[in-house]
């Protein structure tokens, strides 16, 4: 009998939603896609150059000079973290930028924009339509205005954090290497 049961219970269950119903659900899943971006397992996305970070790669690993499967281990990952890093000051430039548009009334964001670089222009155009602003406008989406800028903070800082970790254990291993 418990065995029907249980059968009657797990058709039941097709009844509900197989996703997040609430909005703060729906945006913490939507924030998946940028976790991702900063923290997946893929060194190169979608908008970012392969050839670019290949030379990024071969600098670094010219720079740290792996000796041995564990430091070569070591110093790939962070080839991975530096280049994830970068993304992250990328994607918050880019939220900025997103936000300084979508703010064309707001005083403080005349400002910022008086003082960007010369040739930004982020007043002209249509944020929600401008190819630059396709990261910026995702990660926008996904943290539903909330915190944004905060919350990539905290990613960059874990991903510096485990750099810097990793950095250490390399330089560890090269001081037990060497006489």
């Amino acid at each position: 009998m418990a065995g029907e049961e249980q059968g009657h219970a797990k058709r039941g269950d097709a009844d509900e939603p197989a996703g997040p119903t609430a909005p703060k659900d729906k945006a913490e899943m939507a924030w998946d896609a940028v976790k991702h971006a900063l923290s997946g397992s893929r060194d190169v996305i979608q908008g970012e150059d392969p050839q670019e970070f290949e030379r990024h790669r071969r600098e670094m690993l010219a720079d740290l000079a792996p000796v041995g499967p564990m430091e070569t281990k070591l110093a790939e990952r962070i080839v991975s973290l530096s280049w994830r890093l970068q993304r992250a000051e990328w994607l918050q430039n880019e939220v900025m930028e997103h936000m300084l548009t979508k703010e064309t009334e707001n005083p403080l964001a005349k400002l910022a924009q008086s003082l960007l670089a010369e040739g930004v222009d982020l007043m002209g155009g249509d944020p929600e339509a401008d190819p630059k602003l396709a990261f910026g406008r995702m990660v926008v989406k996904d943290f539903s205005g909330d915190g944004i800028l905060d919350r990539l903070s905290i990613y960059e800082e874990q991903i510096e954090t485990s750099l810097y970790g990793i950095m250490d254990e390399l330089r560890r291993l090269q001081r037990l290497r060497k006489p």
